[in-house]
């Protein structure tokens, strides 16, 4: 078996790129130097001949009590040491426990929601209890002591265990209201260990998000009757908790294009949706996923439908948003879900939805999960439309290819803030886009600033969402613009393609991304990404001799930025000129654009909102 279906790749076309770039290296880290020596990884962006990694299938059973909010449960994981290493301990991550009163937190917490985070009632590693003196929790990492697990051994350990869900303070989990709940890292797992850093100690301290190994889930959910819930994976016993009617709508959302209404507000009333039963126990499974979240309520309503994500195979992917019908907002939500999945699936990166499903759930936060989705009724178009599209976007990055967020957040969340620069205008063509990129402006060069390749728990005030989410967008945008299309996603679709279910470092897509594109990229990669840089582009100076006109560009910052000139005419219409981000490659800091002017010209204006940009005073040039 494939550890992912199969992804269809746009046919590779036969492009010459015409671009002189000044060689370079990239600096290379001590950790990155030893993967190398090692054969785990390799200098053309691929896994070495020596790459592995340890894997972890859960079978959870839990129970939750939306009263007291008492989640009470069993996980039960098969381990494998897939590493050379002999692991002598075993670390936890217990992420409830950023609600423990002694946690070290990032994000504020109400009192009321401070408890003793999870109790653990007993933990036995292959059928051997461990005692409290070889158990030590330190906020959400848990260390079993005294453990010997080999090269090559799989090992069972089982947890019974208990916390208190948050009722307030809602920070990726908790209590929506008082009958709708999203419920993530809900169960004790075990931590990532890998050849980079041996185990992931990052604490979770509320902002920074998530490292997880690959793995099946076989989750049951027992809830009170007149509970839904909906989580990763499939619903395996639909026809044993929903009444047949429901059964079969849900089975014909998936398989038609067309809107179908799963539950209304008259089902609601009519109260004859699940059944009749106290409680009702709802079995999921998933394979090959990095984690897994559910949501429920009692009274929100659920479209779905579905469309073919892979035209070769015909397989179809289901979209769900489930929602508070009181929030009109959230009315345009499926549809908007069901464009960005078409658009990953044919458009950017034209890779098949790898998921049978997609679920968007209103809730408190904007946050992603395999196949989930945790989204607020935004107040306006725009926002519903970016935010639903990023989140989703986030089923490829760090879903399909299972980056490192603790470290390098901006693997995961440029490429998201990407799409929405790029599939906004498929999402909904007549919501409006103004895309404010004035956190790069504001940030790039002062005292809080520091490159992409900061470590993300080193992010700080105006640099951190600049350097996570914005600054690598706009790189990744300029590079796309340097290759053209079609070259750009060949190298991408590579890139995913050989991490897929892998866990690649920054450097393992720097250099994916030279090999496949057949271009030597260091130079911009550490003008963007390494460096601490400011984005000034100018105009200089413009002369003209009848229509044959001369326009200087200076480069008064450190960064490559792409030049695009505006030429307007005094009759209103425009002509572009442009210059892609390799007219800096070789270190100038002046070039000289030539153009014929067809009409009188009334101004030349340089920039998009898309070009960072820390001084604009000097973007404009008049007769």
């Amino acid at each position: 078996m494939t550890l992912f279906p199969k992804l269809l790749l746009v046919p590779l076309l036969l492009i010459s790129v015409q671009i002189s770039l000044a060689q370079s290296t990239l600096p290379i880290s001590p950790e990155m130097q030893r993967s190398y020596k090692k054969g785990t990884r390799d200098k053309n962006g691929a896994p070495g001949k020596n790459y592995w990694q340890n894997t972890a299938d859960y079978t959870i059973k839990v129970a939750f009590d939306p009263i007291t909010r008492e989640l009470k449960g069993t996980v039960n994981i098969a381990y494998t040491n897939n590493s050379p290493d002999t692991l002598n301990h075993l670390l936890f991550k217990l992420f409830p426990n950023l609600y423990q009163k002694e946690a070290m937190r990032t994000m504020q917490v109400a009192p009321d929601d401070l408890g003793d985070g999870v109790h653990i009632s007993k933990l036995s590693i292959d059928n051997k209890v461990w005692d409290n003196t070889n158990l030590v929790t330190r906020g959400t990492n848990l260390t079993a002591r005294k453990v010997s697990v080999l090269p090559g051994q799989k090992i069972r350990v089982v947890v019974d265990y208990d916390y208190q869900l948050n009722k307030g303070s809602f920070i990726r989990t908790g209590q929506v209201d008082t009958g709708a709940f999203f419920i993530a890292y809900f169960f004790p797992r075990i931590a990532v260990y890998d050849d980079i850093d041996g185990w992931n100690e990052y604490p979770y301290t509320g902002h920074d998000e998530f490292y997880n190994d690959y793995g099946r889930f076989e989750t049951e959910i027992t809830l009170p009757g007149d509970y839904q819930a909906w989580a990763t994976g499939d619903l395996i016993n639909t026809d044993e908790v929903y009444n047949p009617a429901f059964a079969k709508k849900i089975r014909e959302a998936g398989e038609t294009d067309v809107v179908t209404d799963v539950i209304t507000t008259e089902d609601l009333k009519a109260g004859n949706i699940t059944v009749n039963k106290k409680s009702n126990t709802w079995k999921f499974r998933a394979e090959n996923v990095t984690d897994f979240a559910f949501a429920i309520s009692n009274h929100y309503v659920w479209k779905a439908l579905s469309l073919v994500v892979d035209p070769q195979t015909g397989r179809r992917t289901r979209v769900d948003a489930v929602f508070n019908p009181m929030h009109d907002a959230y009315l345009p939500v499926i549809n908007y879900a069901r464009n960005t999945v078409k658009a990953i699936s044919y458009d950017f990166p034209h890779l098949p939805f790898p998921y049978p499903h997609e679920t968007i759930f209103d809730g408190l936060d904007a946050m992603e999960y395999p196949m989930m989705v945790n989204d607020l009724p935004f107040k306006t178009r725009e926002e519903t439309v970016e935010l639903t599209t990023h989140e989703v976007f986030h089923t490829i990055f760090p879903f399909l290819v299972g980056t490192n967020e603790t470290k390098h957040a901006f693997m995961d969340e440029g490429w998201a803030t990407l799409s929405e620069f790029l599939l906004h205008p498929l999402v909904d063509p007549d919501a409006p886009i103004d895309y404010d990129i004035s956190d790069v402006n504001k940030s790039a060069g002062t005292e809080q600033d520091v490159p992409i390749m900061t470590l993300t728990p080193q992010l700080y005030g105006k640099a951190r969402f600049s350097n996570k989410d914005l600054k690598p967008a706009l790189g990744y945008l300029y590079v796309k613009e340097m290759l053209g299309d079609p070259l750009f996603l060949k190298a991408l679709q590579q890139y995913i393609h050989t991490w897929q279910g892998k866990h690649p470092t920054p450097y393992d897509f720097f250099y994916c991304m030279n090999s496949a594109s057949g271009v030597n990229l260091n130079w911009f990669w550490n003008n963007w990404f390494f460096n601490k840089g400011i984005p000034d582009l100018a105009i200089g100076a413009v002369s003209h001799t009848g229509k044959n006109y001369k326009i200087q560009v200076q480069n008064l910052g450190t960064e490559a930025v792409p030049v695009h000139l505006a030429v307007t005419y005094t009759d209103g219409s425009k002509e572009l000129i442009n210059r892609n981000i390799s007219c800096w490659a070789t270190g100038l800091k002046v070039i000289s654009l030539n153009f014929v002017a067809k009409k009188q010209v009334n101004e030349i204006v340089l920039g998009t909102g898309l070009d960072a940009d820390t001084d604009k005073s000097n973007n404009t040039w008049k007769p």
